[in-house]
């Protein structure tokens, strides 16, 4: 039975009158004529006596007042108990490298978030940390996505992404560049820990070179707009300089060693609760 229906009848049953009940309700006349009409053709009885300046309940239509209004506050209880459940929010935390977020899953999160609105999101720039394995095991961390990490962890599910190809740019052409002319060089990073700047370092100590001067930034976009403005050399994933290299903003530099492809690995613990995680998950990576 229509809410909207009961609802007209109850005022009408007060007011007594079809043309006040219609201007309450922002109505037309024929609308709650209608309206009750229908209700007393389903219900099979008169609810009203027309009269000639109003309308008086019968003593059918004084009998349904009060089901009817019980009907109207069992469909308000359950609106309350609806929203009540819709706002039980989920918090999902995620740890992402800054550049992971940017150039690959900003919009279907953003798109998976507009479908979840009851989920709160807490983003933090990740990298590749031995510790998120323990804040994943305790429930403090709900998913981590790890780059150039060895996940042994039994307890813990692990979801192999991708594979990242690293190149060394400038923001102009070098020729013939070696190793040994990282010591004569502006060596662009970003904060420690992040596995990018880890290959650079690795070769740094390998053949025990100090770079003339080291810039660290706080994430890949500020580094990149300081690259291509000015000199410097970064190590980044191909996949974030795309555009600027097609478009000569940067260039790839030729280099004498060949650096590992780096693997990207997603890890949650399958003992949560939390059902968003599956959902986010599923919609986001898969």
């Amino acid at each position: 039975m229509n809410i909207n229906i009961i609802q007209t009848f109850l005022l009408a049953s007060e007011t007594k009158n079809v043309s006040k009940t219609a201007s309450l309700l922002n109505y037309s006349q024929s609308t709650v004529s209608g309206h009750i009409e229908k209700l007393e053709k389903e219900l099979n009885v008169s609810l009203f006596h027309r009269k000639k300046y109003g309308i008086e309940l019968t003593k059918e239509g004084l009998a349904y007042v009060k089901y009817a209004q019980k009907i109207i506050d069992s469909n308000v209880e359950f609106e309350r108990e609806l929203r009540g459940l819709y706002n039980q929010s989920e918090s999902l935390v995620v740890h992402m490298q800054e550049s992971q977020y940017i150039y690959k899953y900003a919009s279907k999160i953003n798109e998976w978030l507009s479908e979840n609105p009851h989920v709160n999101f807490t983003f933090k720039s990740a990298h590749s940390n031995f510790h998120i394995k323990e804040e994943i095991t305790n429930f403090e961390t709900d998913i981590c996505l790890i780059t150039d990490e060895n996940i042994i962890n039994n307890s813990l599910k692990n979801i192999s992404l991708n594979k990242e190809k690293l190149i060394l740019v400038a923001n102009k052409q070098l020729d013939k560049y070696q190793i040994s002319d990282l010591e004569n060089s502006t060596l662009l990073v970003t904060e420690k820990g992040c596995s990018y700047r880890e290959q650079i370092e690795k070769i740094l100590y390998k053949n025990n070179i100090s770079p003339m001067q080291t810039l660290e930034f706080i994430g890949i976009e500020s580094l990149k707009l300081y690259l291509e403005n000015f000199d410097g050399i970064a190590l980044l994933p191909e996949f974030i300089v795309t555009k600027e290299l097609k478009n000569k903003d940067l260039f790839k530099i030729t280099f004498e060693y060949e650096f590992p492809e780096l693997k990207t690995n997603l890890i949650y613990n399958p003992n949560t609760k939390k059902s968003s995680i599956t959902s986010f998950i599923d919609f986001v990576f898969k």
